[in-house]
């Protein structure tokens, strides 16, 4: 740096401004050097932790897979016993034919019941491993919030119509929107600061086989597997009860559960109609649509706590004894 200035004073002055232009470029040039270095270092980290985190969750789904295949495999040697026995009762025609029959139904009975259980875990374990390969591929996350996309959303709403065809099962979905207070309107980056710790929120009071997912601007949707309309309102009730009054405008949902004759387009313009009738009543409230009606829930705000919203067990506590959502 001395040298360079001792140069300038040797030179003429309509060089001197060149001069110390270029000692200006050297300082940048190294401390932009150095700071590219330091970012790189704390890149390639994140990168080795992600690998790690990445090897991890492969080493897991084929673990999962591998157990489902073994499992399923000896379940189909005992439906073939089953058969073959079966086959030989018929044959004998005789009198204790019913008491045959009830022995080998029994013992059909423990395997299958283990199965089912196992694969329910295998279930849930796949949803979660599924939701971090969803952050990880990126194109199905909401940059601003961190949660799902519509896109995310659109596949599983797929999923979940696959499953119901295959063997009618329950499923609900929520739809919320923050209503931000007319008398004070939000600028861009207050606006998304606080729609992400709503959505935050949102992903810390679900269960691991749910999807939070940003359906548009200022609404968001979680997706219930396993999940009867009136275990959806008890989670929604609770969930507007915790966030009503943290909230700085009102806080309006929309539920639905799938119908027999229900299609995606279907069951998204059912939640739209219960969420436009919520927006309409000018405060903070829940509307369900039970595929005939639309109506307004009994749903008491009492002061809640976001703190208490970390646990998911707030909001569904008790709800799969009496409404059939399954534990956690």
């Amino acid at each position: 740096m001395m040298i360079l200035f001792a140069l300038a004073e040797n030179v003429p002055s309509y060089l001197t401004d060149t001069v110390a232009l270029a000692a200006v470029a050297v300082i940048g040039y190294l401390f932009g050097h150095r700071t590219r270095e330091e970012a790189a270092e704390h890149f390639d980290e994140c990168l080795h932790s992600e690998l790690s985190r990445a090897t991890k969750i492969a080493k897991e789904l084929q673990y999962v897979a591998g157990r489902i295949r073994r499992e399923v495999a000896r379940h189909q040697s005992n439906i073939a016993t089953f058969q073959s026995r079966i086959g030989k009762l018929q044959s004998k025609n005789t009198a204790d034919g019913w008491v045959e029959l009830g022995e080998e139904a029994e013992a059909l009975l423990a395997p299958t019941v283990e199965l089912s259980t196992n694969l329910s875990a295998a279930y849930d374990q796949l949803r979660k491993h599924c939701s971090q390969l969803t952050n990880f591929a990126g194109s199905r996350t909401d940059s601003q919030t961190g949660v799902g996309n519509r896109k995310a959303l659109e596949e599983q709403i797929d999923v979940q119509f696959s499953l119901h065809a295959q063997n009618p099962c329950h499923f609900s979905l929520a739809l919320f929107r923050v209503e931000p207070p007319c008398d004070d309107p939000l600028n861009d980056l207050a606006k998304i600061d606080f729609l992400h710790d709503f959505a935050q929120t949102l992903e810390n009071c679900v269960r691991d086989t749910d999807l939070v997912a940003r359906y548009s601007s200022d609404e968001f949707a979680i997706l219930m597997p396993q999940t009867t309309l009136s275990g959806a309102t008890v989670f929604s009730t609770r969930f507007l009860q915790l966030v009503d009054s943290e909230s700085p405008g009102a806080v309006v949902g929309g539920i639905v559960e799938v119908q027999e004759e229900d299609t995606p387009e279907k069951l998204f313009s059912r939640v739209d109609s219960a969420l436009y009738s919520a927006r309409t009543n000018g405060r903070s409230c829940l509307f369900q649509h039970d595929g005939k009606t639309i109506r307004e829930l009994d749903c008491p705000l009492e002061a809640g706590s976001l703190e208490s919203a970390s646990d998911p067990e707030v909001c569904f506590a008790g709800v799969d004894e009496a409404d059939e959502v399954p534990s956690r």
